[in-house]
């Protein structure tokens, strides 16, 4: 079985981060067909790889299937930009 390696180098302040992750092309192609992913020319953009991750741990430990993971995925996201006003919001 041939896997894709994905390697996502992020700079982060002074703090440069590194996620090694192997995935089966059909896998890949099958998030990206489903809008969850966009790859262009073999990248991922460091969100939908964080996305991914996410995704793939609620599938792994919570049994959800693919359509599920991206809508609880897309709920925490929610959640979290919400937070994020609200505290910008009790800062004024």
């Amino acid at each position: 079985m041939k896997l894709v390696r994905i390697h996502c180098h992020t700079d982060v302040g002074e703090k440069v981060t590194e996620f090694r992750m192997e995935y089966h092309p059909d896998i890949l192609a099958l998030y990206e067909e489903l809008g969850i992913i966009n790859l262009e020319e073999d990248t991922i953009d460091y969100e939908d790889l964080r996305r991914l991750k996410k995704m793939l741990r609620l599938k792994k430990n919570i049994g959800v299937n693919t359509i599920g993971a991206v809508v609880i995925v897309d709920l925490l996201d929610k959640i979290e930009k919400l937070q994020d006003e609200i505290e910008r919001l009790r800062k004024k």
